[in-house]
């Protein structure tokens, strides 16, 4: 989904936020997996107080509000997508819905539970740095853990007649998202992890003992050592592809106030 029309900067910002949600809630697969994160912790959300971080439509947050939470902080920064969450959690009495950042929410009362959904296709590359800006500390964060891997193949397995060989090295340098379809393929090399406190944004990866022209990159979603959902598997995070043009290559990450940039260069 694209916005066509010109509209200010924020405005913009503002719409391609909300747009960007509705394909997170479009993937049937990632939206179930979440929930059932949330029913295999009932006993932890029941009569606790919770905050779901950038709650988007609040699904989350009303499915916390359904299993009994205490209370439940639902708390988003995007001014549509709060008035879209507000509509739909008006009706829970155990539900506050704050506007206002993550950042800079200051919860009344110490949070047991905080659940989120920040990982970008490449793990750093939206708003999971936020987690380790918070001016609270929750007693557990759902989920806890996820990993970027990689793996080497062979480009003649993939191209194809309209992303050809010829098309493959000019995207030399690029990280393109859904460039082949990956259904067949699992990321087994780890290349970056994520756990509450861990934000290690940069990496090298080394290629020397790998064969295979092309490198796919994937994301995993863990909560303690349970594998949560997958890139492809759940389709909102897409495989990221890029050609092979060295032995060595560094990715790091620049966060900022709308995600983070992404820095990819070969350097042997």
């Amino acid at each position: 989904m694209d916005i066509i029309n010109e509209l200010a900067d924020d405005q913009f910002e503002q719409i391609d936020d909300l747009l960007a949600f509705v394909s997170i809630y479009d993937d049937d697969n990632r939206r179930k997996a979440y929930f059932r994160l949330l029913q295999e912790h009932e006993a932890d959300i029941r009569n606790a107080v919770c905050v779901e971080a950038g709650c988007g439509f609040g699904l989350m947050a009303e499915k916390m509000a359904q299993l009994g939470a205490r209370r439940v902080y639902a708390v988003e920064a995007n001014r549509h997508l709060y008035k879209i969450a507000r509509q739909r959690l008006q009706r829970y009495d155990n539900v506050s819905i704050i506007h206002a950042d993550i950042r800079d929410f200051k919860p009344p009362e110490p949070v047991s539970l905080l659940v989120h959904e920040f990982f970008g296709q490449l793990l750093f590359d939206e708003d999971i740095h936020v987690l380790d800006q918070l001016q609270f500390s929750p007693g557990r964060i759902l989920p806890n853990k996820a990993i970027l891997k990689m793996i080497a193949l062979n480009a003649a397995d993939y191209v194809d007649d309209v992303v050809t060989t010829l098309v493959l090295n000019e995207l030399r340098g690029a990280l393109v998202s859904g460039l082949f379809d990956g259904e067949d393929v699992q990321p087994d090399i780890p290349i970056m992890k994520w756990q509450p406190g861990l934000m290690n944004a940069k990496a090298e990866g080394d290629l020397d003992d790998l064969s295979g022209d092309l490198l796919c990159f994937g994301l995993e979603i863990y909560h303690d050592d349970k594998l949560i959902c997958r890139a492809e598997e759940c389709d909102n995070w897409s495989y990221v592809w890029t050609p092979r043009a060295g032995n060595r290559f560094r990715l790091e990450f620049e966060p900022g106030d709308r995600g983070a940039q992404v820095n990819f260069s070969w350097i042997d």
